[in-house]
């Protein structure tokens, strides 16, 4: 009795197990959650290989990629009879012919990728483009809008990029004033440089911007910081102020 207890044991944990790797009619609900977390993690490893191109979604393949994994892994989770196996080698599947064709589009754009297209030239609807793109008057009226632009007659130029987003140049006499053309003085518009990341002082970020630690220690003392340790993030910013967050 007792090796038959046993055998009962192995063949079910065996039963068990193999249908968590391969499905089964049913499943303990403690399986679900462990194949969901497996799943997601192989999404992530897939969307690491692809790299930020997938993320932006640059190419009509980069965004069917994105919606057959997605539909894929959610099927996965749910169904107790779908294969955690082959969904996993399906995704790095589909991430491998992502990364593909990627390369290719980046060696022969105009073979693989989509290419932007002219809507607008010179204040003109060139109709032979928005057919190409199949953009109706509709769909660019909205686009406009979105922009803040509601009359063709602003309009020099409009592009509609690979991703579906138009861009539009307006003509000279709609465009903003500028600084330059009201001679004020023009504002430097560089990036923040971090200085200090939670109590860690960047002696790199230091030497970029040709500073010490003296002079840090100077303006964290007028900001009335005395321990680096009690500062969270410190900028040196465009306009050459330190920006301090305890």
């Amino acid at each position: 009795m007792y090796c038959d207890f046993n055998a009962e044991l192995k063949i079910g944990a065996i039963m068990t197990w193999n249908g968590f790797l391969f499905g089964a009619k049913e499943l303990p609900l403690w399986v679900f959650p462990i194949r969901a977390i497996i799943l997601y993690a192989f999404l992530i490893l897939a969307t690491r290989l692809m790299r930020q191109r997938q993320i932006a979604i640059l190419a009509g393949h980069n965004y069917l990629v994105a919606a057959g994994i997605v539909s894929l892994a959610a099927v996965r989770m749910v169904n107790p009879e779908s294969s955690l196996v082959s969904g996993i080698v399906i995704i790095l599947i589909y991430a491998a012919v992502n990364v593909l064709l990627s390369y290719l589009d980046v060696k022969f754009p105009r073979k693989v990728g989509r290419h932007s297209t002219i809507l607008i030239e010179n204040g003109r609807l060139i109709k032979k483009n928005l057919l190409d793109a199949r953009i109706t008057i509709d769909n660019l009226l909205g686009q406009l809008r979105i922009k803040n632009i509601f009359n063709f007659s602003e309009i020099d130029t409009a592009i509609v990029e690979p991703t579906g987003k138009i861009n539009v140049i307006k003509k000279p006499q709609f465009l903003p004033i500028t600084r330059k053309q009201m001679n004020l003085p023009f504002k430097n518009t560089g990036i923040p440089v971090i200085l200090i990341y939670d109590g860690e002082i960047q002696n790199d970020s230091l030497q970029t911007i040709g500073q010490d630690f003296s002079w840090l220690d100077k303006k964290l003392k007028e900001k009335g910081v005395i321990k680096v340790n009690d500062v969270f993030l410190a900028a040196y910013e465009s306009d050459g102020t330190v920006y301090i967050s305890v």
